[in-house]
């Protein structure tokens, strides 16, 4: 068929009808009761709902003193990637992108805490990520999610929320140090916390008003404040010192829409492919333990997404969403790009759920929102309006909705659940390590179950878990 015949096929209306048809065939857009409109919409929505990860994920992985330029790239491909094997291949209208709870791991624990580099924790992150690949192909998927007991991996998520919370607020100065109290808040003469502040009342707003887009909201009315500052500075109606002047939001200098040459070149001279070059560093045990922590982290959270976007859909069982293979092995494919090319691990995203719940039913709704975030790329000078104090309504709102998850523990079971639980949210803000807030709930329930004379309760790979908790120990 020559060129021509194919251009008169495709652009005339009968050609544009099959194309119609075939795409909806793949999709199964009608037959989920669904339309394009629908699709388009669901993935706009889902796009606005959490495109906030694009500037905010660089913010973080840059405490770790990974590049900020390479790192937006890195976030932008991987996710674009991740979410068009989501649709294409599993055909499921879920969003995916670095999850904000595993790149705090990653920066605050992994690197800043237990010293370890960060090209180290990005081969920590490919390891994990083929791990994940193999659970998700295998039974043993299953067999873990069970195994784990139901108030450690809720305990967790809240635990995870707290501190990510509580990091946010030290890097806005909310928080600082204290030599009688440990901690104290900051007070209000430093700009940067009325900045946090006006964008949690921002975001609060939209959160009580039930606007799928808070998150977004309260960042943007965050960044409008510290212009709004540094405009009020430049008229001299406020004095602040040239140092404090500096972390403030600042409009892009040129363009606000660029050719994305800076931020790719910048990937590929440093983050592209490190995490293969250190993979021969992963042999010791703390590495074996911050793989597994990556692990866990990535696995429950992709289980706890889709148990609530199965919600959503009351035409399709939870089992669908829970037990399909493709979804997660679109979520370890995605966090193993995400590791090439520069970026902690990819999880499926709960805000993606705004685009299920705007009508979108098909793999479609991922395509359109891959496709947004490419885009994104090209608004690369934006990054200069997003500093710690911006991040901090997104990182906030994102703890609230993890600490929700406190009504699913079990405080009625015996001290046996309500000891782990307690253990697992307290130890990891206060010691801030994630990972080992786990490990005392997975080693307080083993031993609160025996206590309780309940060991025959206690699943064969509890016990694993419990040995290798007690072996993490040794290594701190």
């Amino acid at each position: 068929m020559s060129f021509l015949s194919f251009e008169w096929i495709f652009f005339t209306k009968g050609g544009k009808t099959k194309m119609k048809e075939k795409i909806d065939h793949y999709f199964g857009i009608t037959k989920s009761g669904s339309t394009y409109k629908r699709e388009f919409t669901g993935g706009v929505t889902a796009y606005l709902a959490m495109s906030y990860v694009i500037f905010v994920n660089p913010i973080i992985l840059g405490q770790a003193g990974m590049p900020q330029d390479a790192v937006f790239m890195a976030t932008i491909l991987s996710s674009a990637i991740a979410m068009l094997i989501m649709g294409l291949w599993a055909r499921f209208p879920l969003g995916l992108a670095p999850c904000m709870s595993m790149n705090a791991f990653f920066a605050y624990s992994v690197v800043l805490q237990m010293g370890k580099t960060w090209q180290e924790a990005l081969a920590a992150v490919l390891v994990a990520s083929v791990l994940f690949l193999i659970l998700a192909f295998s039974g043993a998927r299953s067999k873990i999610i069970q195994a784990i007991p139901m108030t450690v991996k809720q305990a967790g998520t809240v635990g995870l929320g707290i501190f990510i919370a509580f990091v946010s607020f030290k890097n806005s100065g909310i928080i600082v140090p204290d030599d009688g109290l440990f901690i104290a808040f900051g007070g209000f003469n430093n700009p940067n916390v009325i900045i946090a502040f006006f964008g949690l009342l921002t975001a609060a707003f939209f959160l009580v008003r039930k606007n799928q887009y808070a998150v977004f909201l309260g960042m943007i009315g965050a960044a409008l404040c510290g212009l709004f500052i540094r405009f009020g500075v430049s008229l001299n109606w406020f004095t602040l010192s040239e140092s404090v002047v500096a972390t403030l939001p600042q409009l892009p200098k040129g363009s606000p829409i660029v050719l994305p040459i800076e931020p790719m070149q910048s990937m590929l001279d440093n983050t592209f492919l490190v995490a293969l070059t250190n993979l021969p560093k992963m042999l010791s045990f703390d590495s074996v333990v911050i793989i597994l922590t990556f692990l866990f982290l990535d696995f429950f959270g992709t289980a706890t997404t889709l148990a609530a976007a199965a919600t959503q859909v009351s035409e399709m069982k939870s089992e669908h969403f829970e037990d399909n293979t493709r979804i997660y092995s679109a979520d370890a494919l995605g966090t193993f790009f995400g590791s090439l090319f520069g970026t902690s691990s990819l999880s499926t995203y709960i805000e993606s759920v705004s685009g299920i719940i705007a009508g979108a039913r098909t793999g479609l709704m991922s395509v359109i929102v891959a496709v947004l975030f490419l885009l994104s790329a090209f608004f690369y000078p934006m990054l200069s309006l997003v500093t710690s104090a911006v991040t901090t309504p997104a990182m906030v709102v994102i703890g609230i909705f993890m600490m929700q998850n406190i009504t699913k523990i079990d405080w009625d079971g015996g001290y046996e659940a309500i000891i782990p639980a307690f253990l697992t949210i307290v130890m990891m803000p206060l010691t801030g390590s994630i990972a080992l807030g786990l490990v005392l709930g997975f080693l307080s329930y083993e031993i609160c179950m025996i206590f309780a004379k309940r060991t025959k309760e206690i699943p064969t790979i509890m016990h694993v878990i419990a040995l290798i908790s007690v072996a993490y120990l040794f290594t701190i």
